[in-house]
């Protein structure tokens, strides 16, 4: 028997921790975040509340080989940087990423905080690149390693990657 709610009520989602993340890529990049996956016991789906403040940036833009991702926006407008492509986005607009999609972040220049939901899958083994820095993640069970991809490509160990 899951020892986690199902149900987890409006008030309980405000009383959840709100984790101040930045990326482990680059510092400046700082997302508020509500995990609720977490405190419903999910552990094959990663589904998070997430508050950009003004100025901040989601992540490093970045793709997943293997993990679908998608964000739903409840409220605020931001930028959606897609490939290389920018795309204003406000409450109620969704974006789903397949694995191997186009690169992608989310960014808000506005005052107004924006907030959204965003999930996907938690494969046991994924890899994600971030193909403007060079660098790609590895993630086996839940353990993150950061590497250059160019000094493997140069060395033999893996093809240089797409850049997108």
């Amino acid at each position: 028997m899951p020892d986690k709610p199902a149900l987890i009520r409006s008030d309980e989602v405000q009383a959840l921790p709100e984790e101040r993340r930045p990326h482990p890529l680059d510092a400046t990049l700082v997302r508020h975040t509500r995990s609720l996956g977490d405190a419903a016991g999910l552990t094959t789906i990663g589904v998070h509340l997430v508050r950009l403040e003004q100025g901040d940036t989601s992540s490093v833009l970045h793709f997943h080989q293997q993990d679908e991702e998608w964000v739903y926006i409840l409220s605020g407008r931001g930028t959606a940087n897609i490939g290389d492509a920018q795309h204003e986005v406000g409450p109620g607009d969704f974006m789903g990423f397949v694995a191997g999609s186009q690169p992608h972040n989310l960014h808000n220049p506005h005052a107004e905080d924006l907030v959204y939901l965003v999930g996907g899958n938690r494969l046991p083994f994924d890899v994600c690149d971030y193909p403007k820095i060079g660098k790609r993640r590895y993630r086996v069970n839940g353990k993150n390693v950061y590497v250059d991809v160019s000094l493997l490509a140069e060395a033999g160990e893996l093809p240089p990657t797409d850049v997108r």
